[in-house]
């Protein structure tokens, strides 16, 4: 009898980003294996319905409440469903019943507690640290988070093991009219008219849309012509005075972008401007090569793991080098489809079934 695997599926339909993502791509590559594994998922319920696959039990912990779910609600459910193994997002509940694996995406909060409110970097970092002792394997994302996350918590190098991301299938150049058709009235709900230059990401400092505001309006004094700005995410901690300045400048905020809705956004951008701080993978310039959406993204942690030779890199911390970077694009309709036909390529090197087979294989599901 093959061995019994629970993932913590709680933040689906939170709507809090790459988490949430990492899950629903993760159950999305899972189904495609041929036997599928036995597979639980843990779910709570939100604002937003969940469409999970019939093929996966579905075990429904009610309304989220913090305290309950990570002191008791897990461990109760995990020895109900009788696991072998329980997947999870960064934390582990205090006792747990089999053994454990968690995935940390990044270690921003220890390279950079000035990111985040202090308690939320002091629990992140307590946490974390407990969790990674108590699992039996640690996944990361990236080479680069892997030895982040040696560097701050140095546990035996074969626990932690790198499984990229993938991209979902629905991530996929335009292929006709009727797409654009469809596309152009999934961006309509948006207040949202190409053409335009797109930031996707939450507001928060890690992203440095600061920066990037800046090398925006200093590329806006140099051209008669630039596209409008669309800022996709949901307002974060510390956000209200930049997103004041953005409103003033003229860039479009659409909040949440709900999953579905994301490629039409990607594919009838102009280009998918990316200048994070830090990131432990980066699934949006990824998701935009995938549409054959040309990319400007920062050379420092993951991302030059990610994009390869794929987008322009470029220092995070230069406002000069993003606006030329961005002026670059604008005008060279070559190095433009040079972009979009190799960031297809790159994008097909990263799928979910190569994700869940890792995990297979890892777990020996």
């Amino acid at each position: 009898m093959s061995s019994h695997l629970v993932i913590n599926a709680t933040e689906l339909g939170r709507r809090r980003g790459g988490n949430e993502r990492y899950i629903a791509g993760l159950i999305e590559g899972l189904t495609t294996l041929t036997p599928p594994p036995q597979v639980s998922l843990l779910t709570c319920r939100w604002d937003t319905p969940l469409h999970l696959p019939p093929v996966f039990r579905q075990v429904d912990l009610g309304t989220y409440h913090r305290l309950p779910f990570f002191l008791w609600q897990q461990t109760t459910a995990l020895r109900r469903l009788d696991a072998d193994w329980y997947l999870t997002n960064f934390f582990l509940p205090p006792y747990l019943p089999c053994k454990g694996v968690i995935v940390v995406h990044d270690l921003s909060f220890r390279a950079h507690p000035e990111y985040f409110p202090r308690t939320i970097a002091w629990y992140m970092h307590w946490l974390t640290g407990w969790a990674v002792r108590q699992a039996r394997h640690v996944l990361t994302v990236s080479e680069f988070s892997r030895q982040e996350l040696l560097r701050f918590y140095p546990v035996d190098e074969e626990k932690v093991v790198s499984v990229p991301n993938g991209v979902g299938s629905e991530f996929r150049p335009v292929n006709d009219e009727m797409d654009m058709m469809a596309d152009r009235a999934t961006l309509s709900r948006y207040g949202v008219t190409p053409p335009y230059i797109l930031a996707l990401g939450n507001i928060h400092p890690r992203k440095n849309l600061a920066r990037l505001l800046d090398a925006y309006l200093l590329l806006r004094q140099r051209r008669q012509s630039v596209p409008t700005m669309v800022w996709g995410g949901l307002p974060r901690w510390g956000s209200t005075t930049l997103i004041q300045r953005a409103q003033a400048a003229g860039v479009i905020l659409t909040s949440f972008v709900a999953q579905a809705d994301l490629p039409a956004l990607y594919r009838q951008a102009v280009m998918l401007v990316y200048p994070s701080l830090y990131e432990g993978f980066g699934l949006p310039p990824l998701e935009a090569m995938a549409c054959g959406t040309p990319v400007i993204t920062s050379n420092t942690t993951s991302l030059p793991e990610v994009v390869g030779n794929a987008a322009l890199m470029v220092d995070p911390t230069d406002v000069e080098k993003i606006a030329m970077a961005m002026a670059r694009l604008l005008d060279d309709a070559p190095l433009r489809e040079y972009l979009r036909q190799a960031g297809i390529e790159r994008a097909r090197q990263f799928t979910w079934t190569q994700t869940a087979r890792c995990l297979v294989s890892l777990l020996g599901l």
